[in-house]
């Protein structure tokens, strides 16, 4: 259909070098669009941009580090040099510690904040600024069910994060409409790879996460392209300011 062709756009994706990120920047190529990878790891970067560049559609790599203002800001001059006008932008780098409440320390606190927070804000920001000056653009935070309901583990600093996104798109959405940019979240339930998989090590631990599901399955990262292609696409051009859960219904259960 071609409300979901991104030919001819050009997509950021933070967080690409692997996990969720990539799948979603390998997903934004088979739609066409070429993508800038953008992660803090230089060899991850390589080898995803290489694979795009294999699909056919144009890629760029860019080792990046969100949680410094700097380097976000080198990074899009990098961007703007390319000559590739920014149509989308998939905030999709994070990180987790997994922790009780009473065990974190300032440290984790300034880890999880300054990646999670200040590090979707500000890329948010620098990428708003060049669409708000185009008059066009889609903006795809990645958020997460932790941003509705407590983790299924103790893991309280990631759940305040996601939920501190969850805010930022909604605020941002309502801001950057009336320039012609959208700004979605994405609320991915439990998706395995290796950011969590050491929660997942066990047969009980996976049994107990599946009880949770309608789906009865975990998910894995392919299972959030396609809702992120959407949000990306003219197909969701009326479509701002939205959280859309990608959870094999974890939602509809309050335990």
């Amino acid at each position: 259909m071609m409300e979901f062709d991104l030919t001819g756009k050009t997509a950021l994706v933070t967080g690409g070098g692997r996990g969720i990120g990539r799948a979603i920047a390998l997903g934004l190529a088979r739609a066409g669009a070429r993508v800038i990878v953008a992660d803090i790891d230089a060899g991850n970067v390589a080898v995803v941009a290489g694979e795009i560049a294999a699909q056919g559609t144009g890629s760029h790599g860019l080792p990046m580090d969100v949680s410094r203002v700097d380097d976000i800001d080198r990074g899009f001059a990098a961007i703007d040099d390319l000559g590739w006008p920014l149509d989308i932008a998939v905030l999709a780098a994070g990180v987790l510690r997994a922790k009780p409440l009473l065990d974190h320390t300032e440290d984790d606190w300034k880890f999880m904040s300054e990646v999670n927070l200040k590090g979707t804000f500000f890329t948010l920001q620098a990428a708003a600024r060049r669409m708000v000056k185009a008059g066009q653009g889609a903006i795809l935070t990645l958020s997460s069910t932790s941003a509705f309901v407590a983790s299924r583990v103790p893991e309280i600093l990631y759940d305040v994060t996601k939920g501190g996104i969850r805010q930022m798109t909604v605020s941002a959405a309502a801001e950057l409409a009336p320039h012609g940019v959208r700004v979605n979240a994405l609320a991915p339930g439990t998706i395995v790879t290796d950011f969590n998989r050491a929660t997942l090590d066990t047969p009980d631990k996976i049994a107990s996460a599946e009880s949770r599901l309608p789906m009865g399955r975990l998910g894995g990262p392919d299972d959030v392209v396609g809702a992120a292609v959407f949000l990306c696409s003219p197909a969701a051009g009326y479509v701002t300011g939205h959280l859309l859960a990608v959870d094999g219904g974890r939602l509809t259960r309050s335990g």
